[in-house]
């Protein structure tokens, strides 16, 4: 992932809000249990925001809500101030692109064609533009021939991540991954974060679901963290990124270790034990 192609996204407002949840609710089962429990969050623009939890936190099913995926209970979730469930399938592709956890393209589609699926509903104006500048952004162009289902997990990944970057390219507001690094190696899963970064100052609102405390410590702008179904925090990564706000809900104890000035003393954090 290089990040060396041009990108057409509209310079970030930090004012504005790209996407908001508002007490939202939501179970599978009309009397199994709530998994995401009265729910409040924003997303804004020019910024990364990692979404962290442990497993059954409810953030999977948080990112399907705001992707319209499925329908909340109550509450209600917007993006540029219009209802999610009630957007055209069409401006909601334009809008909101998504990184699952692994591909299901089962056909024998070349990385190319793959990556070309995004601009379905971007339109066509600029479409070899954004392909190419998403397979160089994401290191792909040596394999871009390839049948995707022929690559390593790592490489499929990489492949989905810049199908997402070809829809965005445009009218994109907000671009969602859930756990995108699973399957990349360390060096590209820090130039994924790197590449995020960077799609965020373009104009977009990026939401990075992770397990890796570290690794949100290092790019997040802002942090949203769930527990049990409901948001126990949200803010910028200095009030979330701390041992008294994080070990509650991970039961363990962590040390923040003194991070990098010249990263703004970012931390690393140590597990020292558990509780």
């Amino acid at each position: 992932m290089t990040g060396t192609a041009a990108d057409s996204i509209t310079p970030p407002d930090a004012a504005a809000t790209a996407l908001a949840v508002r007490d939202v609710q939501f179970r599978y089962r009309a009397n199994g249990p709530t998994v995401v429990d009265n729910v409040s969050a924003t997303l804004a623009p020019g910024k990364v925001t990692c979404l962290l939890g442990p497993n059954a936190a409810g953030k999977s099913t948080l990112v399907k809500l705001m992707l319209g995926q499925l329908e909340p209970l109550a509450g209600a979730i917007t993006v540029a101030g219009e209802p999610v469930a009630s957007l055209p399938a069409a401006r909601r592709a334009r809008w909101l692109s998504y990184v699952p956890q692994r591909g299901g393209v089962q056909f024998a589609f070349t990385v190319r064609e793959v990556v070309a699926m995004g601009r379905f509903a971007a339109g066509t104006s600029s479409a070899g533009q954004a392909i190419d500048a998403a397979l160089i952004d994401c290191d792909l162009l040596d394999v871009a021939d390839r049948v995707f289902a022929e690559l390593s997990g790592g490489q499929q990944q990489r492949v989905l991540i810049a199908r997402a970057m070809a829809q965005s390219t445009g009218e994109g507001r907000a671009m969602l991954l859930d756990e995108p690094g699973s399957h990349l190696d360390l060096r590209h899963l820090h130039a994924l974060m790197q590449l995020m970064r960077r799609q965020a100052k373009r104009g977009l609102a990026v939401l990075v679901v992770l397990h890796d405390l570290n690794l949100a410590a290092r790019y997040a702008d802002a942090v949203w963290l769930m527990d049990h179904g409901k948001m126990v925090a949200e803010g910028p990564w200095h009030a979330v990124l701390r041992p008294d706000v994080l070990t509650p809900v991970y039961g363990l104890k962590l040390e923040a270790l003194s991070g990098d000035e010249d990263d703004d003393g970012r931390p690393v954090f140590r597990v020292t034990g558990v509780r």
